[in-house]
């Protein structure tokens, strides 16, 4: 504990003082503390046993801050600076998205769900057996390669299904695998393209949050997606009867 003299009267208090910078010093009192006309001359701190000056604060004349819930803390200045209050900043407004904001985010929405069904593949009757295929990336090229080999040579091939081991596989059950996983993606994306085109066009953000991957199709919507699938069917026929002409022709040579 520290004995603080203050020049304007010589009165003495008990307390402790600590510098906050080189322009503010603070003193926290320890019971009685001083009025406020005693500061305007500063103070010395004095040695507790022969009131010999230890230190000398007579520039430190200016109250910079009080702490209205601690009466005893005092901060003083020796450059004339007070404390300020600083100016309060609102809270900032909530974000309340925009109707564009929520079509973008829908869309992400089912795009992702759309990407997750591709990917997750198909199940196939293989020998009264269901078998799931994954339609990755790779799995993609993966069947892709074995469906072309399969249909030019009428030769069967060696392929897996999840989590098992390869196995032979006819040219019939390679068509099938090709034939249900490229529809399916066809399918998804199509559906896709067509749900987004109805997000796009929906006028309240009401109608575009219940828009659920899933719903049904209505109106131009639907008859485009029944014509693109049409038309990946007839893509698909003429595939395969390409290769119905190439095996006629191998069994008259």
């Amino acid at each position: 504990m520290e004995k603080i003299c203050f020049y304007k009267n010589n009165n003495t208090y008990e307390g402790i003082t600590d510098f906050v910078n080189k322009h503010i010093l603070v003193i926290l009192f320890n019971q009685t503390i001083p009025a406020t006309t005693e500061f305007a001359n500063g103070f010395k701190i004095l040695n507790e046993n022969n009131d010999f000056v230890q230190a000398d604060y007579q520039d430190f004349t200016t109250i910079y801050r009080t702490y209205p819930d601690n009466p005893y803390k005092i901060e003083l200045s020796n450059d004339g600076s007070v404390y300020i209050e600083p100016e309060k900043v609102p809270d900032p407004e909530p974000y309340v998205p925009t109707l564009d904001d929520i079509k973008m985010q829908k869309i992400y929405e089912l795009s992702y769900m759309c990407s997750q069904l591709i990917t997750n593949g198909v199940n196939i009757d293989i020998d009264d057996t269901m078998e799931h295929f994954s339609y990755k990336d790779e799995d993609q090229v993966n069947i892709k390669e074995i469906f072309d080999l399969a249909v030019q040579t009428n030769v069967p091939m060696y392929y897996h299904s999840d989590g098992n081991s390869c196995k032979l596989y006819t040219v019939e059950q390679i068509i099938a695998l090709y034939t249900a996983t490229t529809t399916n993606k066809m399918h998804h994306q199509t559906y896709f393209n067509q749900l987004k085109l109805y997000t796009l066009a929906q006028e309240n953000k009401e109608s575009v949050e219940n828009i659920n991957y899933g719903d049904e199709l209505t109106g131009t919507y639907l008859d485009t997606y029944n014509e693109a699938m049409a038309q990946a069917q007839v893509l698909l026929n003429a595939l395969l009867s390409k290769r119905k002409m190439t095996e006629i022709k191998t069994e008259l040579n």
